[in-house]
Parts: structure tokens; sequence; C-alpha cells
């Protein structure tokens, strides 16, 4: 009997220490300095839309195509956490910057800055952009507490998606943000593949108002370079 329950104990050790051991979905999202993506970026205005600023100026027939290559930069304290850089560049100008952290609740998102767009966003609580466990149909709701749009995400099956860097098997997750205006309200809806161990290997944005497309912006993951190991 003694002899039973030592090996039923060392089953279930080893068990938990391999449920412990795997990673998490989210988990997996590369955060480490030297982590290095390449992205080929298509935007196109809407009818009637049109770009300005730097993406006026690249602009031919209200289409933009460029290539943006982003990094892991450094760190900073944000409401007490450490969060990572993530800057992109265009033309070697700094387009875009996110604050990412992983923690147990899943990837976080706390601030964004368009400096193309010359826009800021500061995520009070912070966003969940990946849950821990990314399961098929699993979705939360994130709401700004200074306005009075709201964001929801919802996790779909992994599948089989092809870029210029490759194929991957990818989890699709699908954003919806809506945002109110005086009349109709603002619809974005954004689809974006993640890749473990990688990140995201595409992603399609489409903002809308009243069935009148506004923007529509793919990017899609031509090279990826890890963090070299030390």
């Amino acid at each position: 009997m003694k002899q039973f329950d030592r090996r039923c104990l060392a089953i279930i050790l080893l068990a938990c220490a391999l449920l412990s051991a795997a990673p998490l979905r989210a988990q997996n999202y590369p955060l480490t300095p030297g982590t290095r993506w390449t992205f080929h970026l298509r935007k196109e205005a809407g009818p009637g839309v049109h770009f300005d600023g730097e993406d006026g100026r690249v602009a031919k027939n209200n289409v933009v195509e460029t290539t943006m290559i982003a990094h892991v930069g450094g760190t900073e304290q944000i409401g007490g956490r450490t969060y990572t850089r993530i800057e992109a560049l265009r033309e070697d100008k700094l387009a875009n910057v996110d604050w990412l952290a992983l923690t147990p609740r899943g990837l976080m998102h706390a601030k964004t800055v368009d400096y193309f767009g010359e826009s800021e966003a500061d995520f009070d609580p912070p966003e969940v952009l990946l849950s821990p466990t990314l399961a098929s149909g699993e979705s939360w709701i994130w709401r700004d507490p200074k306005s009075p749009a709201t964001s929801k995400k919802t996790v779909s099956a992994p599948e089989q998606i092809s870029v210029p860097a490759g194929s991957y098997r990818a989890i699709p997750v699908r954003t919806v943000i809506t945002t109110p205006t005086e009349g109709e309200p603002v619809i974005t809806t954004m689809m974006q593949w993640f890749v473990p161990g990688i990140g995201y290997i595409k992603y399609e944005i489409r903002v809308e108002i009243a069935g009148h497309l506004l923007m529509d912006n793919t990017a899609m993951l031509e090279k990826f370079e890890p963090a070299a190991r030390r």
C-alpha cells in the first residue's frame, strides 16, 4: 500500500511539474531586447477621406505602401509596473511606440503614441491584448473610464496563415471598438493573428461610420529576427 501511495504521489508531482512548466500562450510574446519585426504596411483611405502629415506626403492614389520595422526598446515604469517599449520606424523615422508588459493576466497594453498621426492614448486600466490561455471562443471587454468608447476582443480557433515571412499556425484575435459620436458611432474592426514566440504576423484594421469606409490598413510580417541568445 505504501508503495502504491508513493507511485501515485510521484505521478501527481510529475503532472503538476509539467503543468507549471507549460508556458501560457500569451507569455510567449517576445519582449527581449534585440527582437525585431519587419512588416509590409498598406494603408488605404476611404472615399472622400484623405491622408495628412507624413502619410499624405507619401500616399499615391490615396494608398500608402511602406515598410515598417519594429524592435524592442527600453523599459519604463507605468503605474508601478515595468513596461517594455515596442518602437516602430518608417523610413528611419519613429512612427509608433507601444508599452507592453507580460503579467499573470496576459499581455497588457498601457500606452500608445502615433507620431505620424500626432495622437496619444493612455489605457488606465491597461488593456489586455492577449489572455493567458487564448482559448477559442474566449472574449473580454475593455472600457475607457474617460470616454464612452468600448473594446471587445474575441479569440478564434488557430488557423494556417501565409505571409511573406512564411506560413504559420496562428491564433486569430478579433477586436471591435465602438466610439460614440454625436451621430453614428465609429466602428473599428481589427483582426490580428498571433504566433507564440513570434508575436503578431498579420493584422487588418477597418474604420467605418454608418457603413462608410474611413480607413483600411493591413500589415504582414516580412521578417522576424529573435533576440540573440546570451
